[in-house]
C-alpha cells in the first residue's frame, strides 16, 4: 500500500477509459440492473426490513455496481418539477448562462455554476462532452448561498433547493442500509456524514435534431467511473449505458418510471477494499429532442479520513489503499 496520488489516479482512470470498447452496447435483460424497493425500510425503520433490503443491496453492489431504487419517497411531482427546472435553465440564452460560468475569474469557489456544451471536464477528456450542465454543491463550509444562481429565472432556485434538500435527506437515510450490507453496525457511517460533501448536476443532452454535428468521437458524457460514495440519478429518458461484469458487455439501462438509478463510486470501492464495485458507464442521447438528467453525487465529509472498513480487511486481505479524505483523493483533480 502506497501513498495516494490524486493526479496519478486521474491519469490511470483516463488511460483505462480510453481502452474500453463501447461500440456494441446491447439491451439489458430482466435482472441485469436489480430493482430494490427501499419503501418498507423507510416506512418502518425495522431491523428486519433493513436486513432484508441490505441483502439485496449487497448483491447489487458486489455483482453489478448499479441498481434502480423505488419506494424512495421522492414524489413524481417533485421529480417533474426538477426536470422542468432543468429545461427552463438550459432554455436561457447562452449569454445569460455564461454569466454564472463555472470556474470563472473572480468567483471564489470552483466546480459550481454553468458548464457549457463541449467542455472537457467532469469527466476530463480529450473530446468535449455533448452536454451542458448547471451544478451546485455544499459541504461543511459551503451553503446554497455560496453557489452561483441565474439572475432572472423565477422559482428556479427554490425548486432546485427543494429537490436538493429532499435527495440529500434520502441519501442520508440509505446509509444504514449500506452499513449493514457491509456487515457493519447500522450507524457506522453517521460520523462520516455529519456535513457531507455533495454535488447536484442539472444536465441537458441536446437531441440529434437540435445538435446534429457533434464533435467526432464525442459522447453525451464520456465513459468513466464516478468518484463518489454513491450517486443517485433521475433521468427522463434512455441514454445511460453501463458495463455488465456478469455479461462482459455494455448494456443499456432501462428507464423505470419514478425510479432513481444508483451506483457506487471509487470512494466506496476503495473504502470497502474493492468489495463494492465502481462500474464504468457513459451516456448518449440519440433521440431527436432533448434529454435531461439530474445526478446527485454523494460523499462523506470532505475532510473525513476514510480508513479501510473493518469488515473489509483481515490477515488474508490487507488494506489496498491508504486512509484518505475526499479532499486528498478527488478535490485536487475536480477543481474544488
Amino acid at each position: 500500500m502506497t501513498n495516494f496520488d490524486a493526479v496519478a489516479k486521474e491519469k490511470e482512470l483516463l488511460a483505462a477509459a480510453n481502452q474500453w470498447d463501447t461500440s456494441s452496447p446491447v439491451q439489458a435483460r430482466p435482472g441485469d440492473v436489480p430493482i430494490i424497493d427501499v419503501g418498507p425500510y423507510l416506512q418502518t425503520g425495522s431491523a428486519n426490513d433493513r436486513s432484508a433490503i441490505a441483502d439485496e443491496l449487497r448483491r447489487a453492489s458486489q455483482e453489478v455496481g448499479f441498481h434502480q431504487v423505488v419506494g424512495h419517497g421522492i414524489s413524481a411531482d417533485q421529480q417533474q418539477q426538477i426536470l422542468a427546472a432543468t429545461g427552463r435553465f438550459h432554455a436561457l440564452a447562452l449569454a445569460d448562462k455564461r454569466q454564472i460560468l463555472m470556474d470563472r475569474p473572480g468567483w471564489p469557489t470552483g466546480g459550481m455554476g454553468y458548464l457549457p456544451l463541449h467542455e472537457r471536464k467532469l469527466p476530463r477528456r480529450a473530446v468535449g462532452n455533448a452536454n451542458e450542465a448547471f451544478l451546485i454543491k455544499t459541504d461543511h463550509h459551503l451553503s446554497f448561498d455560496d453557489n452561483q444562481w441565474p439572475a432572472d429565472l423565477p422559482g428556479f432556485r427554490e425548486t432546485v433547493e427543494s429537490y436538493a434538500t429532499a435527495i440529500a435527506a434520502l441519501a442520508q437515510s440509505l446509509l444504514p442500509l449500506y452499513a449493514v450490507a457491509l456487515d457493519l453496525a447500522p450507524d457506522f457511517f453517521a460520523e462520516a456524514f455529519v456535513d457531507p460533501f455533495w454535488r447536484l448536476r442539472l444536465t441537458h443532452y441536446p437531441g440529434v435534431d437540435e445538435h446534429p454535428d457533434p464533435a467526432d468521437g464525442a459522447f453525451g458524457i464520456a465513459p468513466h467511473v464516478d468518484t463518489t460514495f454513491f450517486t443517485l440519478l433521475l433521468q427522463d429518458g434512455p441514454g445511460l449505458t453501463i458495463y455488465s461484469h456478469q455479461r462482459n458487455e455494455w448494456i443499456s439501462v432501462p428507464v423505470i418510471d419514478g425510479a432513481l438509478v444508483v451506483n457506487s463510486g471509487e470512494l466506496l470501492r476503495q473504502w470497502s477494499n474493492d468489495r463494492f464495485l465502481s462500474t464504468r458507464h457513459f451516456a448518449n442521447n440519440v433521440a431527436p429532442t432533448s434529454r435531461y438528467s439530474v445526478p446527485f453525487f454523494f460523499n462523506a465529509n470532505a475532510d473525513f479520513p476514510m480508513e479501510c472498513l473493518p469488515s473489509c480487511h483481515g490477515p488474508d486481505n490487507p488494506p489496498k489503499y491508504p486512509t484518505i479524505s475526499y479532499n486528498q483523493s478527488q478535490a485536487v483533480v475536480q477543481g474544488e
